[in-house]
């Protein structure tokens, strides 16, 4: 009895034992950024295109994960500061690769454009210059290409809006607070859909700036070799058809 007794207060010290060859899973973060990676109240916790994507690449490659949300802004803080062992989409930079490790497979491509209220009477041909008297929203942290990185850092703009989420963006462009939301194509559509809002803005002109998107990987906690074999899996999966079976689940359904 007394020996149950001691092996009670062992585990309850320290825990069960981990089963011999169990791996740790990997701490994924992301953000909302609906339909690529959405909160839902379903058993997952989670849903969207990005988030299958990699969760389906790292089962294959027999690694367990856990993905957890936050804004974007404190998830760069929280793999900055090694809390993390990767962060999901990112789009690549010389600053972030310095600092950390990229899948060199891309999860997506998006193309950034400029949002506006029905009833603003602008016109956007692909010149930025051409936003200079607007006020535009943007999400803290994001990166938006050299050009338009380039126009924020010489404060063209009348004014800047930046939000921890796209959609308190797209509340103020509703509201007349702001004339302009710089977000994904697919996510912006997605956001006003879920505002019952599609018929009160439109895109306007060309995108402003069409980029991949990446895994980024902790480079203290990932391996390189984890990071390749992270790669051929999602090779495989375009091979086999899955990259193009998600993809038509979730971006040609809504």
């Amino acid at each position: 009895m007394k020996k149950w007794l001691f092996l009670l207060l062992l585990l309850s010290i320290f825990g069960s034992p981990r089963a011999e060859g169990e791996q740790k899973a990997l701490v994924l973060l992301t953000y909302e950024y609906p339909p690529l990676m959405e909160q839902d109240s379903e058993l997952s916790g989670h849903s969207g295109y990005a988030i299958e994507i990699v969760e389906e690449a790292f089962r294959r490659i027999k690694v367990p994960i856990s993905v957890q949300f936050y804004p974007l802004a404190r998830a760069l803080a929280m793999l900055s500061a090694q809390k993390a062992d990767g962060l999901f989409t990112l789009k690549k930079n010389k600053e972030r690769e310095v600092k950390f490790l990229f899948s060199s497979q891309e999860i997506l491509t998006q193309d950034y454009v400029i949002f506006v209220r029905n009833d603003f009477d602008f016109r956007f041909t692909g010149d930025i210059r051409e936003l200079a008297g607007l006020s535009i929203g943007i999400l803290n942290k994001a990166y938006y290409g050299p050009e338009l990185e380039q126009a924020l850092e010489n404060r063209m703009f009348k004014r800047v809006e930046i939000a921890n989420s796209h959609e308190k963006n797209f509340i103020k462009l509703l509201g007349n607070r702001m004339d302009a939301v710089i977000c994904s194509r697919v996510v912006g559509m997605a956001i006003l859909k879920k505002l019952n809002a599609s018929h009160l803005a439109r895109i306007t002109g060309p995108a402003v700036h069409k980029a991949p998107s990446y895994v980024m990987f902790n480079q203290q906690t990932v391996s390189h070799e984890l990071v390749q074999k992270f790669d051929s899996a999602l090779i495989s999966m375009h091979q086999d058809g899955t990259f193009a079976k998600i993809e038509r689940k979730y971006l040609h359904s809504r």
